[in-house]
């Protein structure tokens, strides 16, 4: 999937390139603005730095508390929430949770640079650059806490009743949080 989007992607790109020096120039427009952008947009990126706090405090925990871990874990759950399948402990399904806060960490910090280094085209662009790049912030801190929160109920710190209801809480959060700033922040055009 992922080649045939970039293909589909590059063969327009291409034409694309080829189409553009055959275009008039378009018009100076008023709400275009000269010259860079003066001014941060948004929540500073040091803020990702405790992201990499709470999966550092992950893996120390689970490092120092990985013979708690059962010899089972669960891995599957049916709809009245009762387990029906599991896998044996080992270090690369203790730490599958780790290894998604990290690659999750580096899309979302990837999404949120992309966001912040948009050209200002418009000038209700800032509001839609300062709300989607504190969104980038703000689900990727609440989807490290998911995953440590699932780490931390195979240690037996927390239990199922409680981890369950914050999980999906979290993604609930999230979504409510996507889909709100979709129509609330949406550029002109796409209103």
């Amino acid at each position: 999937m992922l080649v045939t989007s970039l293909v589909i992607n590059f063969k327009y790109h291409l034409k694309m390139k080829s189409v553009l020096p055959m275009l008039p120039a378009a018009p100076e427009s008023s709400v275009m603005e000269p010259g860079p952008r003066k001014g941060n947009v948004g929540l500073p990126s040091h803020w990702f730095l405790i992201h990499a706090v709470i999966i550092v405090v992950s893996i120390v925990t689970v490092l120092r508390n990985y013979d708690l871990i059962p010899d089972q874990l669960p891995v599957h759950f049916d709809s009245s929430w009762t387990v029906d399948r599991y896998v044996d402990k080992s270090y690369s399904i203790v730490f599958i949770p780790t290894i998604m806060q990290v690659l999750g960490t580096l899309l979302f910090i990837f999404e949120y640079w992309s966001i912040r280094r948009g050209k200002k085209q418009v000038r209700e662009d800032v509001s839609y650059q300062r709300a989607w790049s504190n969104f980038m912030i703000t689900a990727s801190f609440l989807f490290v806490i998911l995953l440590s929160v699932v780490q931390l109920s195979m240690i037996s710190l927390l239990n199922i009743n409680f981890v369950i209801p914050v999980v999906l809480s979290i993604i609930a959060f999230i979504i409510l949080y996507a889909c709100t700033l979709t129509y609330w922040a949406g550029q002109r055009e796409s209103r």
